[in-house]
């Protein structure tokens, strides 16, 4: 399975999301176990202050 992933503004996917007619329900930035600290303190700590990537919870819009 190939994962694709780009770098961008978050107003960006902002924008693109709702010229698609779609709904931001929910935004989640994955962050790391506390289990991982113990083992990898340096990237434990870059990833609680730089989440890796961010998940959306998508709606498509109904007119009102």
């Amino acid at each position: 399975m190939v994962h694709r992933y780009w770098r961008q503004p978050l107003q960006r996917w902002f924008d693109e999301f709702t010229a698609a007619g779609l709904a931001i329900e929910r935004a989640v930035e994955h962050r790391p176990s506390p289990e991982m600290s113990s083992e990898h303190p340096a990237i434990y700590a870059r990833l609680v202050r730089e989440p890796g990537f961010i998940a959306f919870q998508l709606a498509k819009r109904t007119a009102p």
